[in-house]
């Protein structure tokens, strides 16, 4: 069975974060969002990946290369011109010829992905969408099924008054390559405006699965932590990329800390990365690789990628922040002033949580 994954989105509620870095490229516990896909992928035999791309595809071809890494294969289709959702699938038609998975580059997720694909054999369905219960659905596409799991309503983002259920789109679909025929090739499409009212206006099969486990859609920067937070706690089941020293503690390699600094779980500390006199690690905060925090600094559920160093001359706390790749943090930053940032190379600027 073979894969698409959509990876052409720019990310634009992420910015500044995305400014330079392709959103399936954002790191969770160091390790970009989209990697977690593939590994899912890997994990239920599904080895042959089409990657549609967009916005900085560079970068992502770069990372990912041919997938061998992975021990996938991987298939580059690139939009000179955005086509939606549906219209960058309709792109790969010519390497579609059974019916196929579709999955988000931006989104974490533990679900058992060959059960929906039974399902979906199961239905003899056209078209099957992976569903989950969410506490806010208006971010989402909502559903509504009958007791067969046929879709009757979906609505896109509702407004409250049109809000009928919490069931939403995870945007993980298992799609008949018949409904390619309903696109033409080169126009923009997306599933969610064109493609699923089509199909229930015309009795079509059109299905939800309502899966378990774990799904967040990275889109926010809200839901961006939320979901580092969710992996510290061990809400979904991935490969964290560092060894876990005590419970709900990851460490990488060669991290160097001094005798005197504290910890508190659950926390993650990446390869290569400094610790100095007195720094003080608060629940809930991740420190990208070959970072450096020097003395007398406490961060609390804090996000620092790769390469940050902050350095400060008094006692300061850092509490609720994004710091984005290569950036120095200097002088006493205290909760509540300004964060005085030495730019090393015009990156994405520190983001307050």
């Amino acid at each position: 069975m073979k894969a698409v994954i959509l990876a052409g989105g720019k990310g634009t509620r992420l910015l500044p974060l995305t400014q330079k870095l392709p959103k399936p490229l954002v790191p969770l516990l160091n390790k970009p969002v989209m990697e977690y896909s593939i590994e899912l992928l890997k994990e239920h035999g599904i080895t042959e990946i089409i990657i549609t791309l967009q916005y900085l595809s560079d970068k992502i071809r770069s990372y990912f290369g041919d997938g061998s890494q992975w021990g996938v294969q991987i298939t580059y289709l690139q939009e000179n011109l955005p086509l939606g959702t549906a219209g960058s699938v309709k792109n790969a038609e010519h390497l579609l010829d059974e019916p196929f998975l579709v999955i988000s580059g931006d989104a974490l997720t533990d679900f058992d992905l060959m059960a929906g694909v039974r399902y979906h054999m199961q239905k003899h369905s056209l078209f099957t969408i992976f569903t989950k219960e969410v506490k806010k659905p208006n971010k989402f596409g909502i559903v509504d099924t009958d007791e067969q799991g046929h879709i009757r309503r979906f609505v896109e983002k509702p407004q409250k008054d049109e809000e009928f259920s919490k069931v939403v789109n995870t945007g993980i679909y298992v799609v008949d390559p018949f409904v390619l025929c309903m696109m033409e090739k080169g126009k923009a499409y997306d599933f969610s405006k064109d493609i699923f009212p089509r199909l229930i206006k015309n009795g079509m099969s059109l299905y939800g699965y309502h899966a378990n486990g774990y799904w967040k859609d990275i889109g926010s920067h809200e839901d961006y932590r939320q979901a580092q937070y969710d992996m510290l706690d061990k809400k979904v089941r991935v490969n964290i990329a560092a060894e876990e020293v005590l419970p709900n503690l990851w460490v990488g390699s060669n991290v160097k800390m001094e005798d005197n600094v504290t910890i508190n779980r659950p926390a993650y500390i990446g390869n290569d990365s400094y610790l100095g006199d007195h720094v003080v690690i608060g629940k809930y905060t991740i420190i990208g690789k070959s970072s450096k925090i020097t003395k007398d600094c406490e961060l609390s559920r804090s996000i620092v990628w790769d390469d940050v160093t902050i350095e400060q001359t008094s006692p300061s706390s850092i509490r609720n922040v994004t710091i984005a790749p290569r950036y120095q943090i200097s002088e006493g930053y205290k909760a509540g002033t300004s964060v005085k940032v030495k730019n090393k190379k015009n990156i994405s600027p520190v983001e307050a949580g």
